[in-house]
């Protein structure tokens, strides 16, 4: 018999264009505003980067269980289109991070694919002509110098993972190296006309590494944030009960040795002397 607890479906926001067909399953958790909102953005993410689908062609399936034993989240994204369906899962201590890290992975692959539909078209309108063989040759020796570039920039991400790891509150693991070397490798084929002039190819892919672990740290924290206040916010405070148990109407009177009208008494004169005090 279906539980309609397990399953929760609900709208993506409306700054999604066309709106996404989203589909939300969770077991054993609850799905929070906080967590609501990072899949809102990621999802919005996903869809801007492929403008080549309608909205309707767009699929994308996400589970999120807490494992029976631990506290270890599993997210899985399933994201269907109509030329492929990718399959992504992680595991994790904070159901946040959990889909942060999942919806990177899937972000990539999903780039990772759209660079590979781009080639095929670029491959299939590209006339041949006298001038096609020079250009395919600077092209060759273009990636040719990205690549040799590589394992400098993948030098450069561990490092700087480390660093943030020691220095920070980090977990270990949160990014993956070569899938951050994947990111500026794509980056940087799908805007190699952009470098300035000026400035050296490899010193060029350090500023698109540099800005993509900082936005994926800037990421991780603003999400870790939004979890943890609303955690705080709905955690009862420990001595609630206490205080409706033990309080007293008279409890005031009691201490103070004092009836109920000598209490209200005390504080009307005092409130006279204060006035009289700020008045002078």
């Amino acid at each position: 018999m279906h539980n309609p607890g397990y399953c929760l479906e609900f709208p993506i926001s409306p700054i999604i264009r066309g709106g996404m067909n989203l589909k939300i399953q969770h077991r054993h958790l609850k799905v929070t505003e906080a967590l609501k909102r990072l899949i809102d953005r990621h999802a919005n993410q996903l869809e801007k980067i492929l403008p080549a689908f309608t909205s309707r062609d767009l699929d994308l399936h996400i589970n999120l269980e807490r494992l029976p034993r631990g506290r270890q989240y599993h997210t899985v994204l399933v994201m269907t289109m109509p030329q492929r369906q990718i399959r992504v899962e992680r595991m994790e201590n904070n159901p946040a991070t959990s889909v942060l890290r999942a919806f990177d992975e899937l972000l990539r692959r999903i780039k990772k694919f759209k660079s590979q539909l781009n080639r095929e078209s670029f491959w299939k309108k590209e006339p041949v002509s006298a001038s096609t063989e020079p250009r395919t040759y600077k092209t060759r020796i273009l990636e040719s110098a990205i690549n040799q570039n590589l394992d400098k920039i993948e030098n450069y991400i561990r490092r700087e993972l480390l660093h943030r790891t020691l220095t920070e509150d980090i977990p270990v693991g949160l990014l993956q190296a070569r899938a951050l070397v994947d990111e500026v490798f794509l980056e940087v084929n799908s805007r190699v006309m952009d470098r300035p002039e000026t400035l050296p190819l490899d010193q060029w892919m350090l500023q698109i590494a540099r800005r993509e672990l900082n936005s994926r740290f800037l990421k991780f924290k603003a999400a870790r944030e939004e979890v943890h206040v609303e955690e705080i916010a709905d955690a009862p405070l420990p001595w609630d009960d206490e205080e409706l148990t033990f309080y007293q109407p008279d409890e005031v009177a009691m201490i103070l040795d004092k009836s109920p009208r000598e209490i209200v008494q005390d504080v009307e004169q005092a409130r006279l002397e204060l006035r009289k005090r700020l008045g002078s």
